[in-house]
């Protein structure tokens, strides 16, 4: 044991428990002082702020709602991060530290048989990847913005998402690289973005690159479909602007009914953090952050064997934008209601068949930051984008669930992309609610230039409600978000060594998008 504190309050016992392996990884125990036996609350995080002399502040303990509610909290250094020995491999050694970790928990002689586990983000992740071994004692799970299948995160209709998130891979190999050189990493071919930030290739990051199908590098994961076999209580928390969105969704309708029936899921106006965020422009997000017990009761509601007061079971409960209230619903909705809005009537009430751009890649631009409600009112102004203006609505309107997008395209390259950004227009200032892309391979392999061909393709779900007035409106583009710019070249996105400019259209008057409707 490294150190064994206590105060009024609680004790406090700071250990480096030892792996199969031999690594060392830093475990901080805190107990309600006068308990024999408690529940305990099982997080593992990466990132701890410093590499050494963790600060440790008994005071900090003494109003943790975990604490004062009878709970014991274990805390653990990921391999390679924080007071941990190791090198951090991302995903690599997470499943056995855990159910090692898991294993010395049974042994603590505090442990009354019920472990509950928290996380978010990675955090989450680390939880996901042993869930697979069902250990009994797990009583409950509250897990946020993230997902058991990676690869959908990553590859959407056959366009990537962020390089695969390179750059945080390498904050988390600060020990093996302590100084790459992100200057050039970003030109093609992608393959070797490793190589030019550290010198070397990485197998672990490049795999993820390369395997851009959903093949058995990724159905191999431990995570994937890890979430269709759980027997516990979960909750899922997630925001309507998290690159997470569309896999958490997937996680809960994938739950077992019975699951499903004492579990809940949370969807508020947040970007990757559970809260509305400060810098939001959006007017009217008052009743959009969660309660600050939210964690708390979910878990005392499972030991209690009552309800959630904050969320029902067996349902979504989100947020609707626009309405600044929270709704529940059954998700997914046997039957769906659309309302069509065509895209070749703009809001003076003329008529445009098709609109054409040009698209570079070597030009960045800027659509749906996924930070938030912030105002996106020229977005046309950017090179590449052009944006549909709907007519104002009559009457209010409410939205959830998946749009769909119904374009009828051509482009004089062998392959390109397709981007949409939905926004909505209230008193003159736009706001971007969701995205939708996709390439041309992906639905036509074969494509030949010049051909005007059909993309089905759906963004994640959202909920909003429009007031009358409010217009909606479209930004069409060729990329967009946090997706790397397609080379408007045929072949695999991390490979292709050069980059055409291409001539994209859009054939207004055989387009149109479906908003799924819902009634309050």
């Amino acid at each position: 044991m490294l150190k064994f504190t206590e105060n009024t309050y609680v004790s406090v016992r700071e250990e480096r428990v030892v792996m199969p392996d031999g690594v060392k990884l830093y475990t901080r125990s805190v107990v309600p002082r006068g308990v024999d036996k408690c529940p305990i609350i099982f997080i593992r995080s990466p990132y701890a702020k410093v590499l050494s002399d963790v600060p440790l502040n008994l005071e900090d303990y003494n109003n943790d709602p975990f604490i004062k509610a009878g709970y014991a909290i274990v805390f653990q250094h990921c391999r390679g991060t924080g007071e941990s020995e190791g090198i951090c491999v991302p995903y690599k050694n997470e499943r056995e530290d855990g159910l090692s970790t898991l294993e010395y928990i049974r042994t603590l002689d505090f442990y009354n048989g019920e472990i509950y586990l928290k996380g978010g983000s990675y955090l989450s992740t680390v939880h996901l990847l042993y869930l697979s071994d069902k250990p009994a004692d797990i009583k409950g799970a509250l897990l946020e913005i993230q997902t058991d299948r990676m690869y959908y995160r990553n590859y959407n209709n056959g366009c990537n998402y962020n390089f695969c998130n390179f750059e945080w891979w390498m904050s988390m190999k600060k020990r093996e690289f302590s100084n790459p050189d992100f200057t050039e990493i970003y030109r093609r071919p992608y393959v070797d973005i490793a190589k030019r930030a550290v010198g070397i290739d990485l197998p672990e990051f490049t795999d993820m690159l390369i395997n851009n199908e959903y093949n058995g590098f990724w159905q191999n994961d431990p995570r994937t479909d890890v979430i269709d076999n759980i027997d516990f209580p979960v909750l899922f928390v997630e925001g309507w602007y998290d690159f997470y969105i569309g896999g958490m969704f997937s996680m809960w309708e994938r739950l077992s009914e019975g699951t499903k029936a004492k579990s809940s899921f949370i969807v508020g106006p947040y970007a990757h953090d559970v809260k509305t965020n400060p810098r939001f422009e959006y007017p009217s997000l008052h009743a959009g952050n969660l309660p600050s017990d939210y964690a708390v009761e979910w878990f005392n509601s499972i030991r209690e064997k009552r309800s959630y007061k904050y969320a029902k079971c067996g349902k979504v409960n989100y947020y609707s934008i626009g309405a600044d209230a929270w709704y529940s619903d059954e998700y997914p909705k046997n039957e769906i209601t659309y309302y069509e809005i065509p895209l070749n009537k703009t809001d003076k009430g003329s008529k445009q068949n098709e609109i054409s751009y040009t698209y570079n890649p070597e030009i960045k631009i800027d659509l749906f930051k996924s930070k938030g409600l912030y105002r996106s009112d020229n977005a046309e102004s950017q090179v590449g984008v052009t944006s549909l203006l709907t007519e104002a609505l009559n009457d209010e309107k409410s939205f959830f669930g998946k749009i769909k997008c119904h374009l009828t395209v051509s482009s004089d390259c062998e392959d390109t992309a397709f981007y949409l950004c939905v926004n909505l227009v209230e008193a003159g200032h736009a706001y971007p609610l969701t995205e939708a892309i996709s390439s041309i391979s992906h639905f036509y392999p074969e494509y030949v230039p010049g051909s005007a061909v059909t993309l089905d393709i759906e963004t994640p779900p959202i909920a909003f409600t429009a007031k009358p007035g409010t217009k909606i409106r479209i930004d069409i583009a060729s990329v967009g978000g946090m997706y790397v710019p397609h080379a408007n070249v045929r072949g695999h996105f991390a490979m292709v060594r050069e980059s055409s400019i291409a001539h994209n259209t859009v054939y207004l008057d055989k387009s149109h998008i479906d908003f799924p409707t819902v009634e309050y």
